[in-house]
């Protein structure tokens, strides 16, 4: 008889009776990632328990995998109101483009219509900017306009021609309207902030000024990030910063290409820096070619480092362990210690990572025993 995966029990512990076990179960299935979303979606939401579905939903949301988006948002049709709950918490941890897709297209059934525009509106999510244009054409009057409603809190540069388009609906024509006004005033402001560093030549001066704008760019939000990408490609290296540093605190996904295409090869030494710090913030596993030469680069070394160290999914690392490990020995004591955090969470991983010797570390000599065997401890 085949052995049953251990993955599988820790996914019927989470509602054991008995506390440690569900606690034990969650840490265990976080650290084993992209295999513990496997088992949750194949054997846990789809459980006939709906305790156990509802607990499954929370930990996918936990672990932050996007291929749990599209099983998860499914479940937004369970019978059950505890599991449908969980589902509105979760989803904005765990959705791709598919699963938005298939969230506006809830828009179109009375069953679900009501909770599908409250997840959208909950998560504002650009990347269901196309999937929402389309709904706004729908035949259905509700879904037109609960489409229109979730596109409006966008506020996304991009969906002013469909924005424009929509006029020609009367019942659309008012959300229309507020939102061309909306996207006019954003594009305005976004100018007038970046335009506070272009008069200014102290370079004190200027650094002050830039950290007060990436502070407001940052609060405007995901409106802002197609404004924001422009403005890295800016002919002046502070606005350039000032709008990558933002772009890593907004978190917008959309900005990773453009990132680390300006970390790898901008003119300016501390605007590719600040672009490695940023994508940083995202974790993201696309990085790691760009931050691995940016580590060979002593100008770049410790922000690469400190972005590597953020990377999710683990995994990525592993081809580049003899460069970790000359971290690990590095004379800079944050990029030792980084090193060595990565270096840690890879023997977690494999159980055999090998760490190269600290020349600073001198064991003790062990004491023999007559005839020079070591003495037992």
């Amino acid at each position: 008889m085949a052995k049953k995966d251990r993955t599988e029990d820790l996914v019927q512990d989470l509602i054991h009776e008995e506390d440690w076990k569900r606690m034990n179960a969650t840490a265990e299935l976080l650290k084993r990632g992209p295999e513990a979303v496997r088992y949750l979606i194949a054997k846990g939401l789809s459980d006939g328990n709906a305790r156990l579905r509802t607990e499954a939903v929370k930990m996918l949301g936990r672990i932050k995998d996007r291929t749990a988006g599209l099983p998860t948002v499914q479940l937004l049709k369970d019978p059950d109101p505890e599991v449908r709950e969980a589902v509105t918490e979760a989803v904005g941890h765990v959705a791709d483009t598919a699963a938005l897709r298939a969230l506006v297209q809830l828009l179109e059934d009375e069953a679900t219509r009501d909770v599908a525009s409250e997840v959208l509106g909950r998560l504002k999510d650009p990347a269901a900017m196309e999937p929402l244009v389309a709904m706004m054409k729908s035949r259905d009057p509700m879904a037109r306009r609960m489409a229109a409603e979730a596109l409006e809190q966008l506020a996304d540069p991009r969906s002013v021609d469909a924005w424009i388009e929509a006029m020609a609906y009367p019942d659309l024509l008012d959300i229309a309207s507020r939102s061309l006004k909306r996207i006019s005033d954003l594009r305005d402001r976004i100018a007038e902030i970046l335009n506070r560093l272009r008069d200014i030549e102290d370079t004190v001066a200027l650094e002050e000024a830039r950290i007060g704008v990436s502070m407001d760019l940052i609060a405007l939000g995901r409106p802002a990030v197609t404004e924001l990408l422009e403005a890295l490609n800016d002919e002046l290296w502070v606005v350039r910063e000032a709008a990558a540093q933002a772009l890593g605190i907004i978190g917008d996904l959309r900005a990773v290409e453009l990132l680390l295409q300006k970390a790898k090869a901008d003119r300016d030494r501390g605007v590719r820096e600040s672009c490695i710090k940023a994508l940083g913030e995202f974790g993201d596993t696309r990085s790691i070619d760009v931050l691995v030469e940016a580590v060979e680069d002593r100008t770049t070394r410790l922000a690469a480092t400190e972005a590597m160290s953020k990377i999710k999914d683990i995994t990525v690392l592993l081809p580049h362990v003899k460069l970790i490990q000359t971290m690990k020995t590095d004379r800079d004591g944050l990029v030792s210690y980084l090193g060595g955090l990565m270096l840690d969470k890879l023997e977690k991983l494999t159980g055999d990572i090998q760490k190269e010797e600290d020349p600073w570390d001198e064991e003790a000599p062990v004491a023999k025993q007559p005839g020079g065997a070591p003495k037992d401890e």
